[in-house]
């Protein structure tokens, strides 16, 4: 009886440690909503650690406020490496734009990896009538209250796309924030603003079905997967060079170790045949550096542009 009533209690007790240790699962939370190009990329990394972990990585979406409800999150979140961030070019910008931020943009992360960079791409619903970038710049001078465009937020990097080519080409073009990339896409396609610029993966779908029309690639080089569109530089703004980037990131303090295994971890998910041929297709140029190249990356995006943020008056107008 003795013996039946000690293996009950050590039953009862080890149970629901049990179930406690197979309910803890990576996440990797997306700070925007689900469809976008970074809910394709943590989609694909996510189910390829599954496999070279022999557990579930769920992806998380937690849209909202330029990318930062879910940073906030993760900023919070232990420091075990079962929660982790995607960003995109934007975190690093969030601090130049937003008067406050409810972490630090540096300090309360730990860099794992960059894993992509990605290229912008202006776009025009199909029965436009702007055909290219320069008959855009001519309408918004001819009548500066006439256009405007979409994006998915105040600082990220569509957005400061639409307000460097304000800027370079003097022309006035009202932008129209959305929660994440597939909405401006939704309201280009559907007519509802006059210009968007998207993700050139989180668009291609669009403009290969020719629901879109692509005016221009906001990055210095042509993209292969739409080889057949100009680059904004080309197009007659000269010196115009914007692109994105990807990356991961995990809370402050976490153990090197674990970020090294992390890193190396990602690093084979993002270069296997799967992952690099479905990205590529898409437009994306896989890029995967260390920890420390990946920190550095982030401080001198906010070095880079820092002066121009000020120069367009951004601050404060999340």
């Amino acid at each position: 009886m003795k013996v039946r009533i000690f293996l009950a209690t050590i039953t009862a007790t080890i149970m629901p440690l049990a179930a406690a240790a197979q309910s803890i699962q990576t996440r990797i939370i997306v700070p925007f909503a689900a469809g976008g190009a970074t809910d394709t990329v943590a989609r694909s990394l996510a189910s390829k650690l599954s496999q070279t972990w022999n557990e579930t990585v769920m992806v998380e979406n937690r849209p909202g406020a330029a990318g930062t409800i879910g940073a906030r999150h993760v900023a919070t979140s232990p420091p075990d490496g079962r929660t982790l961030l995607i960003v995109a070019s934007g975190h690093a910008i969030n601090e130049l734009v937003h008067e406050k931020l409810p972490y630090r943009t540096v300090e309360d992360f730990t860099p794992v990896a960059q894993v992509v960079d990605v290229p912008n791409v202006l776009l025009a619903p199909k029965n436009s009538p702007y055909a290219s970038v320069m008959d855009v710049v001519a309408a918004a001078k001819e009548n500066p209250n006439l256009l405007s465009y979409g994006t998915s937020g105040v600082g990220t990097s569509v957005h400061l796309s639409g307000e460097l080519l304000k800027s370079m080409s003097g022309v006035n073009i009202e932008a129209i924030f959305f929660k994440g990339d597939a909405e401006s896409l939704t309201n280009v396609v559907g007519g509802h603003v006059p210009l968007s610029i998207n993700t050139v993966p989180g668009a291609k779908e669009q403009i290969d079905a020719g629901n879109v029309r692509a005016l221009a690639v906001t990055a210095k080089t042509r993209v292969p997967v739409i080889e057949h569109v100009p680059t904004i530089d080309e197009s007659g703004v000269p010196g115009y060079d914007v692109s994105t980037w990807f990356g991961i990131l995990g809370p402050k303090d976490m153990d090197p170790a674990l970020v090294e295994r992390l890193n190396a971890d990602i690093r084979d998910a993002m270069h296997s045949p799967e992952i690099d041929r479905q990205l590529s297709e898409r437009g994306m140029i896989i890029q995967v550096g260390t920890p420390a190249e990946f920190d550095r990356l982030i401080r001198d995006e906010i070095g880079k542009w820092k002066p121009i943020v000020e120069e367009l008056g951004l601050r404060g107008k999340s």
